[in-house]
């Protein structure tokens, strides 16, 4: 995540003056997207009326949002098509409207995976339940300093825990894995 880090100072810097506000979330929503791009078992869903697997032809991620009234997931469409900054902006507005209960029905329609994420309040690793119909999710955890070995040498590195869960019914152990 040191990279990570790094890049998002450089554009959190950069978006401010248009006034968009750039968090870790864009970075780990674009490379999920890809991801799923990859690894399209993950991007599908089982109908079970029709017995068969369904993999879905574009990205939609649904992104859990704490709110007063509890979790909602509003869902950020073609999500591999959109730029750091574009992915920044519609999170923002799904957040907000989210938390001032200002969301309609289709903002909750069409997820094709969803991600969770507890790092900012501080959750260092989860289980998260899979949003049906969708057969995985991801869980993002709370970015912290620990010791990394780089060469020889020992050093404070920025480190983040992802989880995620899959329906095996689906989506082989390892296709997970390596997703």
């Amino acid at each position: 995540c040191t990279s990570l880090v790094a890049a998002r100072t450089i554009a959190k810097a950069s978006a401010a003056q248009y006034g968009i506000k750039v968090t870790y979330m864009p970075y780990i929503m674009k490379a999920v997207a890809q991801g799923l791009l990859e690894f399209p078992q993950l991007n599908a869903e089982l109908d079970e009326e029709a017995q068969e697997i369904v993999v879905k032809k574009y990205v939609n991620l649904g992104i859990a949002v704490d709110t007063p009234n509890g979790l909602v997931v509003p869902v950020v469409r073609d999500a591999p098509l959109k730029s750091i900054l574009q992915l920044s902006v519609e999170l923002g507005d799904i957040a907000v409207r989210a938390r001032e209960g200002k969301l309609r029905p289709a903002d909750f329609k069409d997820s094709t995976f969803t991600i969770s994420n507890a790092g900012n309040i501080g959750g260092v690793l989860a289980t998260p339940i899979i949003n049906f119909p969708e057969v995985a999710i991801m869980g993002v955890h709370v970015m912290r300093k620990m010791p990394r070995c780089v060469g020889e040498k020992i050093v404070a590195r920025d480190v983040m825990n992802l989880s995620i869960s899959i329906d095996h019914r689906l989506v082989d152990g390892a296709d997970g894995a390596r997703f």
